[in-house]
């Protein structure tokens, strides 16, 4: 036997072995482990499949990235996309019941840092259920969640497309006006409310080129009294509400140069409320207002 084809023959039989090896039962897989939202390292022996999402847009985000099949447990409201309406309800903001999640006996369970009851996730923790919890406080926090939920759930090359897409959306939509308009972003009518530095949206008007009034308050919903918006003198006001009855609340109060000018401006609430992969098209909306009233001015 000449000495090539018996060098030949001892790599086939090492790859033999090496084979018999990585599918023996015994054999362990390397896990998967990412960072959640939380800071928390969240680790899984092999990809979820059964999973229970505790806020709309974690549900979107799985959709997005390929996973929606993997889903068997929503909260009510998870509404988007279509087939997101057919998953098994496990609660509502009202309340969720730790019963009515382990019954989908899932094996992973994404929650809303800071929408899922506390006593909820550490009751999960405690029965040894992995938690990812979601939390996307700044734009590019959302495709990197997207990410994450693909490692996951075996859907790493989709959520790579998804998250890129969004990045690319995200970045197109980025704009430098020639003036910085001042805007406020109304969250509640009575009292008035709006959103401080901590939260998403107040990102997105600085991505559209404006400066979110009151984003220096410490809370993340600020309430604001009639004189700090008279002094404030806000150019442009944004809500996201579902009609457009909170633009007709502002009428005589024409000493505030929003009002005066025309510049209220109805969002669509579900991109621009959710932050998943549709903030994108909330975020090219303020865009497009802003630029409106800049023009306008």
């Amino acid at each position: 036997m000449g000495v090539v084809r018996l060098r030949r023959i001892c790599l086939f039989l090492a790859y033999l072995l090496t084979m018999t090896a990585l599918l023996s039962p015994g054999t362990a897989l390397a896990a998967l482990e990412v960072t959640d939202d939380a800071g928390n390292t969240v680790t899984l022996e092999a990809p979820a499949e059964r999973v229970v999402a505790l806020a709309p847009h974690i549900v979107e985000m799985l959709y997005a990235v390929e996973a929606g099949e993997r889903l068997v447990g929503v909260l009510q409201g998870s509404d988007y996309p279509q087939a997101a309406k057919q998953v098994p309800r496990v609660g509502s903001y009202r309340g969720i019941p730790l019963e009515a999640i382990m019954s989908r006996d899932p094996d992973l369970v994404v929650t809303w840092r800071s929408g899922t009851p506390r006593s909820v996730v550490e009751r999960l923790e405690a029965l040894g259920v992995p938690v990812y919890a979601s939390e996307p406080r700044r734009l590019d926090d959302v495709a990197e969640d997207l990410r994450d939920l693909g490692r996951l759930t075996g859907h790493a090359q989709a959520a790579e497309r998804a998250a890129d897409a969004f990045e690319s959306r995200l970045a197109a939509s980025r704009q430098t006006l020639k003036e910085t308009p001042r805007v406020f972003y109304q969250l509640g009518r009575e009292p008035l409310t709006t959103l401080g530095d901590g939260h998403i949206i107040t990102q997105a008007i600085r991505n559209c080129g404006g400066e979110p009034l009151f984003a220096e308050r410490s809370v993340l919903v600020p309430e604001i009294g009639r004189e700090a918006l008279i002094e404030a003198r806000p150019e442009v006001i944004l809500s996201a509400a579902r009609n457009d009855d909170w633009q007709r609340a502002w009428q005589g109060q024409d000493w505030l140069p929003a009002v005066r000018d025309g510049h209220l401006y109805t969002l669509d609430p579900d991109p621009i409320s959710r932050p998943g992969p549709r903030l994108a098209e909330g975020v090219e909306q303020v865009c497009q207002a802003l630029e409106r009233a800049t023009q306008s001015s």
